[in-house]
């Protein structure tokens, strides 16, 4: 997937600056098994205990889908080399999509302004934060469209996902197919669970623009600091990918990683 974050105006100082504000307010307010009164999500990123267990419950989904499609990557890659005269094709029942996992976008939610109030201290952190989502969020909803993401939370947190784990790993971004083929491993495990239908339209917008602020955050940071050749900078970005990989898919983030081409969840 191409980074869709487009000249981010942070200057290294203020990314720096973002990475420690955003780590100790995150420590401070998120890290806590008491965190607005449940333990499966976090207010913050999830903003009610509803949409935070039935998250739960698709990671956990996820994580089986995930792993199901690496080992039959490898599998296949296998086989390929031992393909014999007469193949016998299995095809696989057609998924019944029940689409849970799009949402009607509603124009009053303004996300860059409540992650600039949440996490900025000064006006200048402030104006930063809502910058770097702004433009983050027009390049995302540009590739969205032309990969049939729009409007579906599958969409921001696969992007999410990949961004924090190539910040992580400081590797390569995932290849078009493994983008592809995770989306629709979330896709489908929103599809698998029933109480998505529940979700409101505003909670499953609010979540995917917030997926989409936490990839602009770290892809403005790690971003700056590769190409000024920072180690420190992209250190402290690795840190705070590690920190938000574990924050909203509740996996360590060793645990995400590329295995057989593929994007796997353990």
């Amino acid at each position: 997937m191409k980074t869709t974050h487009r000249n981010a105006p942070a200057t290294l100082a203020f990314s720096f600056a973002l990475v420690i504000l955003f780590a100790g307010a995150a420590n401070a307010q998120w890290n806590s098994p008491n965190a607005y009164g449940y333990s499966t999500g976090y207010g913050t990123v999830y903003g009610s205990f509803g949409l935070a267990s039935t998250m739960q419950s698709m990671y956990n989904v996820a994580r089986a889908k995930s792993q199901t499609t690496t080992k039959e990557a490898g599998t296949s890659s296998r086989a390929t080399s031992s393909t014999p005269s007469n193949p016998r094709v299995v095809v696989a029942p057609p998924r019944v999509a029940r689409n849970h996992g799009l949402f009607r976008p509603d124009t009053s939610v303004d996300t860059g302004k409540a992650m600039a109030e949440a996490l900025g201290d000064t006006p200048e952190h402030k104006a930063l934060i809502r910058e770097i989502y702004a433009a983050t969020k027009t390049g995302y909803e540009e590739a969205a469209a032309t990969r049939g993401w729009k409007n579906n939370i599958a969409g921001g947190l696969t992007f999410f996902t990949v961004t924090a784990m190539t910040v992580y790993h400081a590797a390569d971004e995932p290849g078009e197919a493994a983008v592809d083929s995770h989306f629709k491993n979330l896709n489908a495990a929103l599809d698998e669970v029933p109480d998505f239908a529940a979700i409101s339209d505003k909670e499953k917008q609010r979540f995917n623009n917030v997926m989409i602020g936490f990839a602009g955050i770290l892809l403005a940071g790690y971003s700056e600091g590769k190409q000024n050749k920072d180690a420190e900078t992209m250190a402290g970005y690795k840190k705070l990918a590690g920190m938000m990989i574990e924050m909203v898919l509740k996996t360590d983030p060793e645990n995400l990683r590329m295995e057989n081409g593929q994007i796997v969840m353990k």
